[in-house]
């Protein structure tokens, strides 16, 4: 909380010393958040990091000093448990500075009392000391405690487990960029300690090297290479693991309409316990073909061999997407991809496999009046070994008018169907979203909004949710405004005794924009 009120006490200092400065802005509120919900408080995700309470925000903060200095700073909710602060300091071209902080709350029981509280708080830096040279760093804090429940203990037999663990990393490097060549080296490392099991505890370490450059000479060819080592010890019985990972490629421009890429990965993953490896190789291809910003076509294939000690696995994989504009705000575009993986020596549990994917979509847009798109989206898994089946397919349509003298509109419904198969089983659900949402255009200084978000999922599921959103504010003194919002969530599980949950928020702020 010091550094927090620290942020603060620099920006406002800042703003008093407005006459050295080229320009800025941003704005500044206060509010306060009521809440009233009843329920089990563990079932409704999107309102487990709300407070209530009196709030202090400074967003998008942004001052030119003449010295072609810049700050920003977005700071929101400063004096609540759910903060999210962000600023940086830059000079463009040779240095920068961002700085960060949130927290989020996971919620576990019906009650509330059941929780875990996440608290994030990192910073970069990075300095040019020449103009193809990039030096750059930072580091971050991220702890965790509280009390968790197992989420799948319908029974509530389980006790609350403590926890409380707590994760420093930092990282170091250098960027090199010299007439379309890069090369980059860079280290991270970091450690890991949990007070209540201390096996978990642990240090990590990763280096990664990846450079391009045109050949000389033949500028349309650019190769590339990557090398990666990460390693992970753990402190209580020093067992290690580690991975090397080497990667080339090289990327063809043959003319203006036709592009290939090719790329191949061999990684070797290994503990100090044994001799035995995982190795995983890969070489992949893909063609692109375009058209004058009319149409385009990509092409690919990969094919991958993972060799441990119980089997070898090959895989093979292709893809394809294109697209196509017929017309000036008509777009469409569509994406199919399958891979399957054989056991050619030994045996693994799951077996021979396949996946495929495809994405279709269709989309009319004019920007400065709305667009109207139509999606549609499938996913297949199957396993003739164990017996399974996994289908997902989706179909999504999304519209949005935009009428600059009295408002704006969108509005969409998703409609999903998944069904999951074994030997001994079967699950399936079927899920209606349904959102709308309306804004007014200002009239003599008002302006108002509805939105609503619709969730429906039945078969082997039966829930039911929806939010409702009401906002109203007014600009007067050509630099403040006073805004009311309420949002209304409800959550329903009718196959799970106690999965209930509604609330009521109400948000009533003022807000003083900033010029200089």
């Amino acid at each position: 909380m010091r550094k927090i009120l620290l942020i603060v006490s620099c920006a406002f200092l800042l703003t008093a010393g407005t006459s050295v400065l080229a320009d800025g802005g941003g704005r500044v509120t206060v509010g306060y958040t009521y809440i009233d919900e009843e329920g089990n408080q563990s079932v409704n995700h999107g309102t487990f990091n709300q407070y209530e309470g009196v709030g202090l925000s400074l967003e998008k903060f942004n001052y030119l000093f003449d010295s072609g200095l810049r700050l920003k700073a977005d700071l929101n909710n400063l004096t609540l448990n759910n903060r999210n602060a962000v600023i940086g300091l830059e000079r463009s071209g040779l240095f920068g500075f961002r700085a960060y902080n949130n927290q989020y709350r996971r919620v576990y029981n019906f009650e509330g009392d059941s929780f875990t509280r996440r608290h994030n708080t990192g910073g970069t830096v990075w300095f040019y000391p020449h103009r193809y040279i990039r030096l750059f760093g930072g580091g971050e804090y991220v702890g965790n405690s509280g009390k968790m429940l197992p989420l799948f203990d319908l029974g509530g037999a389980t006790p609350p487990q403590d926890v409380d663990y707590k994760q420093f990393c930092y990282n170091a490097g250098i960027r090199l960029n010299h007439r379309g060549g890069m090369f980059q080296a860079e280290y991270r490392a970091g450690e890991y300690h949990d007070d209540f099991k201390i096996e978990r505890d642990q240090t990590r370490s990763r280096i990664n090297l990846y450079g391009l450059i045109p050949v000389p000479g033949y500028e349309w060819l650019v190769l590339s290479g990557r090398f990666f080592h990460f390693e992970t010890k753990y402190d209580d019985t020093e067992f290690k693991i580690s991975t090397n990972q080497v990667r080339g490629g090289a990327m063809a421009k043959l003319s203006e309409k036709v592009l290939l890429n090719y790329y191949f990965i061999f990684d070797r993953t290994s503990s100090d316990s044994d001799i035995i490896a995982t190795d995983n190789i890969a070489h992949a291809v893909y063609a692109t073909y375009n058209w004058m910003n009319v149409a385009g076509l990509t092409a690919g294939y990969q094919y991958g061999i993972n060799d441990d000690y119980e089997a070898q696995v090959t895989s093979n994989a292709y893809y394809f997407y294109g697209w196509l504009k017929p017309g000036r705000y008509f777009e469409l575009r569509g994406e199919h991809g399958m891979r399957s993986e054989s056991v050619d020596d030994g045996s693994r549990l799951i077996g021979d496999e396949d996946r495929s994917r495809f994405k279709f979509s269709a989309k009319y847009s004019k920007p400065e009046n709305g667009f109207i798109s139509i999606k549609y989206e499938g996913r297949n898994r199957e396993n003739e070994q164990l017996g399974t089946e996994i289908d997902f397919t989706r179909l999504a349509i999304d519209a949005a008018l935009i009428r600059k003298d009295y408002g704006n509109l969108s509005a969409g419904y998703a409609y999903s169907i998944g069904d999951y198969d074994n030997l001994e089983t079967a699950f399936e659900f079927a899920d209606h979203i349904v959102y709308g949402d309306i804004t007014s255009a200002e009239y003599r200084g008002f302006d108002a909004g509805f939105g609503v978000v619709y969730y429906r999922s039945l078969r082997d599921l039966d829930v039911e949710s929806f939010s409702l959103h009401f906002k109203a504010g007014y600009n007067f003194m050509e630099d403040h405004r006073l805004e009311v919002k309420y949002n209304v969530d409800n959550f329903d599980d009718f196959l799970v005794r106690d999965n209930y949950y509604t609330s009521n928020i109400v948000e009533i702020s003022l807000t003083k924009i900033l010029s200089f």
